[in-house]
């Protein structure tokens, strides 16, 4: 039986959906204009007329090679993604299960490292892939964003919840924490799995700072750092802002089709973590 609460809860929930989805509308309005009328018509959402030459004119156009930059951001994002999840989950049994000595302050201290933004850290890793020869290489846009406190709390956070007698039954087999890990806890850990998956590769994905100062050829930018260059903005007469759009907009598409897939598990492995100890 519909009430009218659930009307009401329809309701809203149309209206946030027209207001998330504008921008995207927009942006693929945007990207079928000519520069010209992308310039003086900001406020049209729909083309005159459309221009679907945009979407293959920005494979000629320089600094945005499409294959190679999208290899780049698919090596950089899942190499993060997994890395961070295998650490993670290790770090995790271990504060979970594992006792030893100051075990809860170092966690603590794990989780104390989240207030500290990520672009405080550049100029020392910086200086520190250059010293190692790492600049404009994979080691320098993976190994920095291999260690996160945040995933390392959710995979803690769903050890705890998994019943002891399990963990004791193969430790009573002649099991060791390795195998016990192994064998048990991460076939069971699919929950913080995809939600640290569909998290990191979001965010990897989407990530400009990194690539932008530890990548200094074409040959080695990610997407999102030829997007940044696509704009040629004051430097022509026309700034090539149906471009960039169309540009998003093929960017736009992997993560988009992503959290597609993934979004039932994404709300199921945030609801099965918990915040238990």
């Amino acid at each position: 039986m519909v009430t009218r609460r659930n009307y009401g809860a329809m309701f809203i929930l149309i209206v946030l959906a027209i207001l998330f989805l504008f921008p995207f509308v927009y942006l693929v309005g945007g990207s079928l204009k000519t520069n010209t009328e992308a310039l003086t018509s900001p406020a049209t959402i729909f083309p005159a007329d459309p221009q679907w030459n945009n979407y293959r004119d920005i494979f000629d156009a320089p600094n945005f090679n499409i294959p190679v930059q999208t290899k780049n951001s698919l090596i950089m994002t899942f190499g993060v993604t997994f890395g961070q999840i295998l650490i993670a989950s290790v770090a995790g049994y271990a504060f979970a299960r594992i006792r030893f000595i100051w075990r809860d302050p170092i966690f603590v201290i794990f989780l104390a490292t989240l207030i500290v933004p990520f672009e405080l850290l550049f100029v020392p890793l910086y200086l520190m892939l250059a010293k190692w020869g790492w600049i404009n290489s994979y080691w320098a846009l993976i190994v920095p964003s291999l260690a996160n406190p945040f995933a390392i709390f959710m995979f803690r956070q769903f050890f705890i919840t998994v019943p002891k007698e399990l963990e004791e039954a193969m430790l009573i087999d002649g099991a060791g924490y390795l195998r016990t890990f192994w064998s048990l806890m991460l076939p069971l850990s699919a929950p913080p799995f995809l939600t640290i998956f569909i998290l990191t590769w979001l965010a990897e994905w989407s990530g400009l700072l990194k690539p932008l100062l530890f990548t200094t050829t074409p040959d080695m930018w990610t997407l999102q750092v030829g997007l940044n260059f696509l704009n040629v903005g004051a430097q022509v007469t026309t700034p090539t802002i149906a471009y960039l759009m169309a540009g998003i907009v093929l960017a736009s598409l992997p993560p988009i089709v992503l959290f597609l897939m993934l979004q039932r598990r994404f709300v199921e492995g945030i609801a099965q973590t918990g915040l238990k100890g």
